[in-house]
């Protein structure tokens, strides 16, 4: 992928004012079976121009929420709103103007090619040869855009079903919601990923990314949303939670929070002295 933005620089201080909010969600209840939430009391705010990791548990409902906040889920109560506007009420090519998504992982059916199915990010908008190139060139894809989709590594279909949603907010576009889409890549591919994704939100896009590694929400965050059970565990600027205090709870794991991130940013570890003894390594392999 090629760096086009320049190293992450400190994000300015958390401004929660209602103007710049792009997304907000008030008391979102939601669940897939009747009498059985997954979703519960959940009221927050996505704002421009910021990029917000979104973090907990395996089945916290960071995905499930994702969902609501697009628009492909109808919570059983409360709302989601961009611009004042119910997202759930809008017309799919309306959503599809303002609000890309980049799932954890999507089959294709057929044999597209890389470059067929960035374009298909334009399919409800209007054609933008300009905004598919750009994204092929970001995502380091323009030596694949021959190679069907479907014959790629995990990582690089991640990588395709970024650039797909890079060309489909070009020009318009309000919000990006991501779910883990960098679980797959390699190292220099995860770094350049976030990078870009915080240019995308210099541009003004608000980014909301679900992730599972600590330390990136860490790094590139400006806020952090952290889910326990369907519920907001806690929500607010990076350095108010992303501490040993608010993430043990959740996590249930006790952490070191060490020196060393780079603009006074935390690495975390999990604390081998205070999560009892290892347990003794087995000589058959699994």
């Amino acid at each position: 992928m090629t760096d086009t933005t320049a190293p992450p620089t400190p994000p300015p201080p958390a401004n929660t004012s209602l103007s710049t909010d792009y997304l907000v969600c008030k008391d979102l209840r939601f669940g897939y079976k009747a009498n059985r939430a997954v979703i519960s009391g959940v009221s927050t705010a996505l704002g421009k121009g910021r990029v917000c990791a979104l973090i907990g548990p395996n089945a916290a409902g960071k995905t499930t929420l994702l969902r609501l906040l697009l628009g492909q889920l109808e919570p059983w109560s409360g709302s989601v709103a961009l611009d004042g506007r119910n997202v759930t009420q809008a017309a799919p090519h309306q959503r599809a103007e303002w609000i890309g998504y980049v799932p954890q992982h999507a089959t294709a059916s057929f044999a597209f090619t890389v470059e067929e199915t960035v374009a298909m990010g334009r399919h409800a908008l209007r054609e933008d040869r300009p905004a598919v190139e750009h994204a092929l060139k970001v995502c380091e894809l323009t030596g694949l855009r021959r190679c069907v989709y479907g014959h790629l590594s995990a990582g690089q279909q991640q990588r395709v079903l970024l650039a797909r949603a890079m060309a489909q907010l070009a020009g318009g576009g309000r919000v990006m919601l991501l779910d883990e889409p960098v679980s797959s890549m390699d190292l220099k591919h995860v770094e350049q990923t976030m990078r870009a994704l915080r240019g995308l939100a210099a541009s003004g896009l608000a980014v909301l990314i679900a992730l599972h590694d600590l330390n990136l929400a860490a790094r590139y965050a400006d806020e952090v949303w952290l889910m326990q059970r369907g519920g907001m565990a806690a929500a607010g600027p990076w350095d108010r939670v992303l501490v040993p205090s608010v993430l043990e709870p959740v996590y249930e794991v006790r952490l070191r929070a060490l020196a060393g991130g780079g603009r006074g940013r935390p690495i975390f570890c999990v604390d081998p002295e205070k999560n009892g003894p290892e347990q003794p390594q087995s000589d058959t392999l699994l």
